[in-house]
């Protein structure tokens, strides 16, 4: 997958997302991690992070949701499809180890659809980039939806789990009460 950020551009009242030529990271010690820095370190309890407070992160409070979108294209490889979705929010809940420190953390981040579009012909990437150069700020009939997936904790750097392989996350006890109010 490929994280990009977007700038959010009106022209002639419509509104269009373009890329900045910037990405973004998630794991590791980058934006999750910052952000349950500044949310106090919580631990054994669940906490959120919205888009806005990410991109005021990843810019280091230079922009805002109002200027910037976190897009991920979920196939960036791909000639015959493109696929875009926005980053909305993550909701995450961090389990302690018995040392009190941060053990792994299953995220429940929400997107919705930004672009979606299947190819009879392979494009040439030239095709895909001025596809990807101006793209609506999101479908109108966008349902949001979610994914789960758990980062490791402080001994694996706040890295994906299990890279390269199913990122799946059991969500049980305490964590499942939380996540269980989103639904």
């Amino acid at each position: 997958m490929a994280f990009l950020l977007y700038k959010r551009v009106v022209l002639d009242g419509t509104v269009y997302l373009e890329p900045t030529n910037q990405g973004y990271c998630l794991a590791g010690h980058k934006l999750i991690y910052r952000a349950w820095k500044l949310k106090g370190c919580p631990l054994n309890q669940g906490w959120q992070i919205s888009a806005d407070e990410l991109i005021r992160l990843q810019t280091n409070d230079v922009e805002t949701y109002e200027t910037r979108r976190l897009l991920v294209d979920f196939h960036p490889s791909s000639l015959s499809r493109i696929g875009i979705i926005e980053l909305l929010n993550i909701s995450a809940y961090t389990w302690s180890t018995d040392d009190n420190q941060a053990g792994w953390t299953p995220l429940m981040l929400r997107f919705r659809d930004v672009y979606y579009e299947e190819f009879e012909t392979q494009l040439v990437p030239a095709q895909k980039i001025t596809i990807l150069n101006r793209l609506p700020e999101y479908k109108a009939d966008s349902l949001d939806f979610v994914e789960f997936l758990y980062l490791n904790g402080d001994s694996r750097s706040w890295n994906w789990g299990r890279n390269g392989m199913t990122n799946a996350a059991f969500i049980q006890g305490s964590a499942r009460d939380y996540f269980r109010q989103f639904f």
